[in-house]
């Protein structure tokens, strides 16, 4: 078989996003954060109404992080992905990895989610390479509550998936995995999008666009 399948990671591969509920459990015990919660909902709405980027939302949760070592960060993200992999994940998602891997398949994860839990997660997963979200550290190993670069969602994410192709040499046929609508470029500029457990946005967009749909919460 060969070829490179990519794939996306929150509510594709896992049952429920992943940054979040990292963001959560590393301030879980910090009252000050409590206390800036409803920030996080306000943002959120006016996301929805499109006064804030996605950008700027998730900015704000990487600022939550700043009182923490990279070291202890990285020690939470590494407990995070032990208990995600496999505890969080859809039913099918590594019979689906293995398949491919025993089909001498490249994997490929490709996410918005933050290097911060994603690398860990993939690692787990078996997976050849990352691309994710970047996060920007200071001269103390400190996150800076910046993102170094865009956040790798919708068509930045299909930016940053033709670059490594091009840049590492990833072979044809590229499959692609996703549950989201956002990611309706990176399926279509695949030589085969899969659309997995959608939402009804990308259930109509992959009707429309002849995508075949999976359900990966049902026995094998």
């Amino acid at each position: 078989m060969g070829g490179t399948a990519i794939f996306d990671l929150d509510r594709t591969l896992t049952r429920s996003g992943t940054w979040t509920r990292f963001v959560l459990r590393v301030n879980g015990r910090r009252p000050l954060f409590w206390l800036k919660l409803p920030w996080f909902g306000f943002l959120a709405v006016a996301y929805k109404l499109g006064l804030v980027s996605r950008k700027t939302v998730k900015e704000y949760g990487v600022s939550t992080l700043r009182w923490a070592t990279r070291a202890h960060l990285e020690a939470m993200a590494e407990a995070f992905a032990a208990d995600e992999v496999p505890g969080g994940l859809r039913k099918q998602a590594m019979s689906v990895l293995s398949a491919h891997r025993e089909a001498g398949t490249k994997l490929v994860l490709a996410t918005a989610s933050a290097e911060l839990t994603a690398i860990p997660i993939a690692r787990a997963m078996g997976f050849d390479h990352v691309i994710a979200t970047k996060l920007e550290w200071d001269e103390k190993d400190r996150l800076t509550g910046r993102l170094d670069g865009e956040n790798c969602y919708d068509e930045e994410k299909l930016r940053r998936v033709e670059n490594d192709v091009a840049t590492h040499g990833f072979s044809h046929p590229i499959s692609f995995y996703s549950d989201h609508v956002s990611d309706l470029p990176v399926l279509l500029w695949a030589d085969q999008g899969i659309v997995v457990n959608p939402h009804a946005k990308l259930r109509a967009a992959a009707a429309k666009e002849g995508l075949p749909i999976v359900d990966w919460d049902a026995s094998a």
